[in-house]
């Protein structure tokens, strides 16, 4: 099976100076202790599969601000976005800022690579670039004087074949965005994904995107809703279907059919429910594509852990879908460990403090020393 990445190199994406990651999986998880960077290497992957459309970068850089809920992004947060850069902290204040991204990749993507500068701008309150503007952005002549901003420039290396990142040259494809405090942000022109991709958050909530994943299902997915259906019958077996439906008064939301409640909106249901229900229709649109799941054991009781792991790591193969994901839970990597599938198709990675390379575990290695010696992953251990 060909995997997406079989290696990445990220440097420089927020306190990663240099991560290496290779012998890739079609399962990964990454464990570590809090602000290891499990999270930033979710993030950085999501970025590589769709470097050139700006909304990538700006509901990255704003996703920890809005705790994962859905966004809207009239106007960008500038701090988020300087936040996903290296900060360098021997600058002067009188200093300009300026500061880059590399992350290199193989396998079988399109993408080998991506480089991003971010620098600040200004301008007079009387330059206005966007020819979209809105009225309402307009302020005043007192407040107008000067404005502050940042370009992002973004260069991605499409895969060419016999070429290398490092001694060839490649056609590279580049973007130059400018975000203006305080202004909204258009960009009419949509860049396709290099890589088919989708990220699961810790409190995920949005339902409009889960009626769009259930409708493509629906739509183009033959069974596809059954089996979503039985994932979410293991946490109530009085449930019957799920549909999408409105009312007069309020838009398309969905429901689900019950033996003793009748049709009740999703909102009323479990957590647990919710969360799998939202990582399955997410898989399924991915299909060919990178899953990224933040904490993935969030909102799922201990005793389902394992039978949703294990349709997930299945699921993941039957679709030629590479999950990423990242936990705290010595529960969810003992539950990967119970899956059917080999675990030749599971990697789990440590990420170390201080600098030091990540570890690997894969195969009988990590039922080794998870398993037999009882040994924690997660953390430093003698």
């Amino acid at each position: 099976m060909n995997q997406v990445f079989d290696h990445l190199q990220i440097n420089g994406y927020r306190g990663l100076k240099t991560v290496e990651l290779s012998q890739l999986g079609q399962v990964n998880i990454f464990v570590g202790d809090n602000n290891s960077g499990k999270t930033s290497i979710l993030e950085a992957i999501s970025i590589l599969c769709n470097p050139l459309d700006p909304f990538q970068w700006l509901e990255v850089s704003q996703r920890r601000v809005y705790l994962g809920r859905a966004l809207v992004i009239p106007r960008p947060d500038i701090d988020a976005l300087k936040w996903i850069f290296p900060q360098n902290i021997n600058s002067s204040n009188n200093e300009d800022y300026k500061s880059e991204i590399l992350i290199r990749t193989g396998g079988s993507t399109s993408i080998i690579g991506l480089k991003a500068k971010l620098e600040e701008i200004y301008g007079s309150g009387e330059e206005r670039h966007n020819n979209e503007q809105f009225n309402e952005d307009i302020s005043t002549t007192e407040t107008d004087s000067v404005r502050s901003g940042l370009e992002l420039e973004v260069i991605a290396y499409p895969k060419v074949e016999q070429t290398d990142l490092f001694t060839h040259e490649v056609e590279e494809r580049q973007e130059i965005f400018q975000v203006w405090e305080n202004e909204r942000f258009i960009w009419r022109r949509r860049s396709k994904p290099f890589v088919n991709n989708a990220t699961v958050s810790p409190s995920y909530s949005s339902s409009q995107p889960i009626l769009e994943r259930l409708t493509q299902i629906i739509l183009e997915d033959q069974g596809g809703k059954q089996e979503v259906l039985e994932i979410i019958q293991w946490f109530d077996k009085n449930i019957i279907d799920i549909q999408i439906l409105s009312t007069s008064t309020a838009k398309a939301t969905l429901y689900i059919e019950h033996q003793q409640l009748g049709f009740a909106p999703l909102y009323t249901f479990g957590d647990g429910l919710k969360r799998t229900l939202v990582i399955a229709l997410t898989l399924f649109s991915t299909k060919n594509g990178v899953l990224l799941i933040d904490e993935i054991e969030t909102s799922i009781h201990v005793s389902a852990l394992s039978r949703v792991f294990s349709w997930l790591v299945e699921a993941c193969c039957r679709r030629n879908v590479q999950l990423f994901a990242t936990t705290h839970s010595l529960e969810a990597v003992d539950a990967m460990l119970q899956t059917d599938m080999s675990t030749d198709n599971i990697v789990a990675f440590r990420l170390n403090p201080q600098g030091k390379p990540p570890q690997r575990f894969s195969g009988n290695l990590l039922h080794r020393l998870r398993s037999e010696r009882g040994l924690d992953i997660r953390g430093s251990h003698g």
